[in-house]
């Protein structure tokens, strides 16, 4: 097994944990932040068809499914699928959750009239190859004219953020090319601790922060145009609040993370 391979299997195992499926389905509960809501209503079209990719349990799918619009929840992490389904028939939502993976959707072309990559869940695909593969593959299935709401974490050099990426650099670029064992595969990843232990110790969860020059040149690589790039908490004071999505209870509007609304 590869290096990629093994971290997209880690990453799969842990959301697959009892805590983090507690945790997630509590989570489905909460709906939409303030920002991805007003993201949704300024870009997709009313009763239009859309594709929640990385939808975990349903955070996202549900209030899209009850803002009218017909949506197909697709999450690479079994256990997952499955917490969306039992809401879903509990709720009794018409939903389709699907097993899938992001770099390889399995769908028509010109399929949806709206995509969505919610909580930095793009991010933490494993690979530079496999993020723009996932982006490729969006753009696929997007019908012309439509939009692709992507959320990312950028790397942020102050603070305690400062010596994070000089170790990672040093480690990277100096110590990797010795042969150095190091489980990060690009520059920019980050292994972070969950707010849980398991048998005493806190498990880990891969995700990539990303610069702006990265983002945005995969972006158009992959065929979509860049409509917006705002922080979180520009769009909303009080997602920034509430921290969302972050990684770090210190966290403010500054480090929050970056909606990319990508175009076709």
């Amino acid at each position: 097994m590869n290096q990629i391979e093994q971290v997209k299997k880690e990453s799969i195992e842990e959301f697959s944990s009892d805590n983090t499926q507690e945790q997630y389905s509590k989570i489905a509960e909460k709906g939409l932040w303030e920002s991805e809501e007003i993201l949704i209503n300024k870009f997709f079209k009313p009763s239009s068809n859309i594709l929640d990719i990385g939808c975990g349990s349903g955070r996202t799918t549900f209030p899209l499914y009850e803002m009218g619009y017909k949506v197909i929840g697709v999450d690479i992490t079994p256990v997952m699928v499955e917490i969306a389904k039992k809401v879903a028939s509990d709720k009794g939502a018409n939903i389709s959750f699907l097993l899938g993976d992001a770099t390889k959707l399995d769908f028509e072309d010109n399929h949806f009239d709206g995509a969505i990559f919610a909580n930095n869940g793009w991010v933490q695909i494993p690979g530079k190859e496999n993020r723009q593969k996932a982006l490729n593959e969006i753009y696929r299935v997007l019908k012309p004219g439509s939009y692709f709401i992507l959320t990312a974490h950028q790397r942020y050099y102050s603070g305690s953020y400062l010596f994070l990426w000089i170790k990672n650099w040093i480690k990277f670029y100096m110590l990797k090319p010795l042969g150095f064992n190091m489980k990060e595969i690009d520059f920019g990843d980050y292994f972070f601790e969950r707010n849980y232990k398991i048998n005493n110790k806190a498990p880990k969860q891969f995700i990539h922060c990303t610069s702006q020059k990265e983002m945005e040149e995969q972006i158009a690589k992959s065929g979509f145009k860049l409509e917006m790039r705002k922080k979180m908490g520009e769009l909303s004071e009080q997602d920034a609040q509430y921290l969302r999505g972050s990684l770090s209870k210190d966290f403010n509007s500054f480090k929050s993370p970056i909606f990319y609304i990508c175009a076709k």
